[in-house]
């Protein structure tokens, strides 16, 4: 019987006997009903069903975020008016915000009795006043409410005010510039704006005849009024280059009578095509967050592309762009969008001579004339802003390689993998050209890395130069990319090269930075270790394909580098035993902000990388705990709905983490969101060899989950769905192909008790659902036992017993930086002065 549906129940399942026992011998079964979740956010009527299932209900002051996925986003707060700068539409801002009227009076978000939720898309305010009365303050009527819609793919808004009786109902957009120096046309019932200055032009239409009320509402600018009274009135704003445009976009809305109920469908579908609902619902909550604040900046700008963050960083940033890209697009099923990112990326390629004047397209590099070439080579841009396109990255390019593969895993598009391998070669033989040293590691600048800031944009402020730990793990899975691409593309020759080429790299690797105990953030270019206590080493066990380092060493990286740096918030960027860690971000008493920014400074993305490598080794439940606080921040920390891209090492005087640096950015929630797919659940399909892989690490807090993962040809709409019931100690997944092309191989690389991984595999058909059940005694399909083989043992003796780190007590004379002015600038600036830093 179908349960009652309340937030994020677990999906109804059609019992596989009951159909069996209705199905005639002779006849064939019926297709077993999909395994949807009975959760409101699959049947969304309205915004409000959006609110109930999945809006944050806030009080007045919180900040939130929603994007238009062209070049815009709503910058907006709860409780208040003109709070936030608005809706930006690039770096231009002409609506503040809105305010709405019913019967001449404020419907005022300020009032103790309305309440004002979040959601994906915009939010939403409702008088509630009372119970049992139909007034609320200042005669208001209880249930009225107002609800604002940002248009994804558009730069276009609705909004809807509703009363539940007859009312003259209107809308105030509260606008950025001087209304009164504005020219304003009627054209068939849409009111164009021309605002002074540059930039877009506004329309304005309505889905019922409207006017121009002046005086009144939130601070008596026009009101745009509907001429009758009624219950709802939709007010819409279209935003265009031209008049003409914006007037046509307006046009249309108003002819539509669903753009609103459509719109939230969209929202429902984008953010629906992957999920997964587990037993613990405020996390729950927290990846449908993160997957909308994720796609939120996916835009179309400069080419599809995506943003790396807010206010700050709206411009397409490499290696933002492919940390972000699997969290963002892959576990959602957002494929197509996956490959269109990857190929406007490629195509900014550096394939230039140092005569030449600009860079070519790379689409089909494998015939690049060889001879001389420019440093950038073969690299990706850093950052791609308009016309400003820059190569000052070492690890962007590899990332792009990495997520190239990654995306040919999960779709099986064998075309993109050759288009790939032409990218590959050049950027593989600029490197050996100009940055591979005499050991096959990558070289590079001391400001190369992702912790990239500099000294007035000179001096990097953490020197990492010039052979980065996290860059030959990174380096290295680009030859492996580069190598499994060639060899789908059918091109045996370069793949064996590059296959020989990451060998020597790793060889050379454990020799230069492991003595035994401990693992070097960097050589130096003298060759001498640094020693700095970093996250970084942590990559080396997320980035490759394999074993980089022997699976012991690893084990011992996850150790030294989590009993030191992971805190219950997340993981600093350097040890506070460290002479220049900075335990807050933000102390112009002391420091320039930017010499905390990578020297202690907890960033979001590295949560991602902990987890996995926590997951990897059979810690998820030490990971949980990590993600539960992410998820909290996300709920409630800063901007609501996101992740922000940073925290102070230390947390405020009450004990609570601190926010910093950008309110809102890409790679914080995308590696959310992929930790819960990737590693809890462990989903990683390979259709390349026809097989749906999974490295599942289950949280102990959960007793059930359900879920759909995305793979194949995004057309299709492939998925393999499960539903899954931990009874004790054993854990009973079933599982069905939906919309499947082929059988796959299920390949299970699952955890025993001792923290050892096995291998067991099946076959699974279209149409048949299969139950999995595994336990301390293994893995058994159908009831029945399945082979299994030891594929990584135990590392329990090395690890030992892992727990967060204790913060530090936050006192000034505790940390050398904080005992003066600009300790480490004048260290780094003057290195002589003070031999003990690097």
């Amino acid at each position: 019987m179908p349960r009652r549906a309340h937030a994020f129940a677990r999906p109804v399942l059609a019992s596989l006997a009951g159909a069996a026992i209705a199905c005639s011998a002779a006849a064939p079964a019926p297709a077993p009903a999909p395994m949807t979740p009975q959760h409101a956010l699959f049947t969304l009527p309205d915004a409000a069903a959006l609110a109930a299932a999945i809006g944050l209900v806030a009080g007045p002051g919180h900040a939130f975020a929603v994007g238009d996925n062209v070049d815009g986003y709503l910058d907006a707060a709860t409780g208040g008016y003109r709070q936030r700068p608005g809706y930006f539409n690039g770096a231009t801002v002409r609506l503040q915000d809105v305010a709405t009227t019913i019967d001449g009076r404020l419907l005022d978000r300020r009032a103790a009795d309305a309440v004002q939720t979040v959601l994906p898309g915009g939010w939403r305010t409702t008088l509630a006043g009372p119970e049992g009365t139909a007034d609320g303050p200042g005669g208001m009527p209880v249930g009225a409410s107002e609800t604002l819609v940002l248009h994804a793919g558009s730069r276009r808004l609705s909004v809807v005010v509703t009363s539940p009786q007859p009312s003259r109902l209107a809308v105030q957009p509260l606008w950025a510039f001087d209304i009164a120096r504005a020219a304003t046309s009627w054209h068939h019932g849409v009111l164009a704006l021309a605002p002074p200055g540059a930039g877009l032009q506004i329309a304005i239409a309505a889905d019922r005849p409207f006017g121009i009320v002046f005086g009144g509402g939130y601070d008596g600018s026009p009101r745009l009024q509907a001429l009758q009274r009624g219950r709802t009135f939709t007010l819409h704003i279209a935003f265009a280059p031209t008049s003409a445009a914006a007037v046509a976009a307006a046009a249309a809305m108003a002819r539509d009578p669903g753009l609103v109920a459509r719109s939230l469908a969209a929202e429902r579908d984008r953010l629906t095509r992957s999920w997964l609902w587990t037993s613990d619902h405020r996390y729950d909550r927290a990846l449908v967050w993160a997957k909308a604040s994720g796609l939120s900046f996916l835009v179309d700008e400069y080419g599809l592309g995506l943003w790396a963050g807010l206010p700050w960083f709206r411009q397409n940033w490499g290696r933002d762009t492919f940390i972000s890209l699997p969290g963002i697009l892959l576990v959602s099923g957002h494929f197509d969008a996956a490959r269109r990112v990857i190929e406007n990326f490629a195509r900014y390629q550096d394939l230039k001579r140092p005569d030449a004047a600009a860079p070519a397209a790379s689409a089909v590099a494998a015939d690049a004339p060889v001879g001389p070439r420019a440093s950038d080579y073969g690299r990706i841009p850093n950052r791609v802003s308009g016309d400003e396109i820059i190569y000052n990255t070492v690890d962007g390019t590899p990332w792009m390689l990495r997520e190239a593969l990654e995306y040919v895993r999960y779709t099986g598009d064998r075309a993109f993998a050759a288009q790939m391998v032409g990218v590959a070669r050049a950027y593989i033989e600029g490197a050996l050209a100009h940055a591979v040293d005499a050991d096959g590691l990558l070289t590079h600048d001391d400001a190369d890395t992702w912790m990239d800031a500099r000294i007035a944009g000179r001096q990097a402020w953490s020197p990492r130069g010039s052979r980065a730990v996290e860059i030959q793990a990174l380096w290295y899975q680009a030859l492996l990319a580069a190598a499994r691409l060639a060899d789908i593309a059918g091109e045996p020759a370069p793949a064996q090269a590059w296959r020989a080429q990451a060998q020597r790299t790793r060889a050379s690797f454990l020799r230069l930075f492991w003595d035994g105990r401990t693992m070097a953030d960097r050589l130096r270019r003298d060759g001498s270790r640094d020693l700095a206590v970093r996250p970084n080493q942590l990559l080396l066990l997320t980035v490759p394909d394999d074993d980089f380092v022997p699976p012991a060493v690893g084990a011992a990286v996850l150790r030294n580098a989590t009993r030191e740096l992971l805190f219950p918030y997340g993981i600093a960027s350097l040890s506070p035993h460290d002479p220049n860690f900075h335990p807050h971000h933000v102390d112009d008493a002391h420091y320039n902000k930017d010499a905390a920014y990578h020297n202690g400074t907890i960033w979001g993305w590295n949560a991602g990388f902990t987890v996995t490598a926590l997951t990897r080794y059979g810690r998820q439940d030490l990971a949980y705990a990590l993600s539960r606080n992410l998820a909290q921040q996300i709920l409630g920390l800063g901007t609501l709905g996101t992740m922000s891209e940073l925290l102070d090492a230390l947390p405020d005087a009450q004990g609570r983490p601190h926010p910093s640096g950008a309110w809102s950015q890409a790679w914080s929630v995308a590696e959310f969101e992929r930790n819960a797919y990737q590693d809890y659940l462990g989903f990683r399909p390979d259709l390349t060899r026809n097989r749906l892989r999974f490295v599942p690490a289950l949280p102990a807090a959960w007793r059930h989950f359900d879920a759909r993962l995305p793979y194949g040809a995004e057309a299709r709409g492939e998925a393999l769905e499960i539903a899954a019931r931990r009874h004790g100690a054993v854990w009973q997944w079933t599982l069905e192909l939906r919309h499947a092309a082929a059988a796959r191989e299920l390949v299970f690389d699952y955890l025993t008790p001792g923290h050892a991984r096995r291998r067991a595999a099946f076959t699974l058909a279209p149409g048949r659902r299969a139950r999995v059940e595994f336990d301390a005694g293994g893995l058994r399909l159908d009831g029945r036992p399945l082979a299994s083989t030891l594929r990584a043992a135990s590392q329990d003796a090395v690890i030992g017993a892992l727990r967060f780190a204790v913060p530090p007590r936050d006192d000034p004379q505790a940390f050398p930086v904080t005992r003066g002015k600009d300790v480490l600038q004048r260290a780094l600036l003057a290195p002589a002065a003070a031999p003990a830093l690097p």
